[in-house]
């Protein structure tokens, strides 16, 4: 049978292991985890990216260098 080995202690566990039985970690794949912090990295963009463009189209009503004037 092929063997992993544990993240947490190294010990020789059983390939597809949900836990550890020597130190009862859960083992997650390496593929999953790259897949967790690619998701979050993405989401973090997006805000961001959202959040400068709300900040950028936020235009005031009437700039400073108008040359409007209003009489009453």
């Amino acid at each position: 049978m092929a063997k992993n080995s544990c993240s947490n202690c190294g010990m020789d566990i059983p390939r597809g292991s949900k836990k550890c039985p020597e130190c009862g970690k859960l083992q997650t794949s390496r593929l999953r985890m790259i897949l967790g912090a690619a998701t979050v990295l993405i989401a973090a963009l997006i805000i961001v990216i959202g959040a400068v463009f709300i900040i950028v189209k936020d235009e005031p009503a009437n700039p400073a260098g108008s040359t409007t004037e209003i009489t009453p």
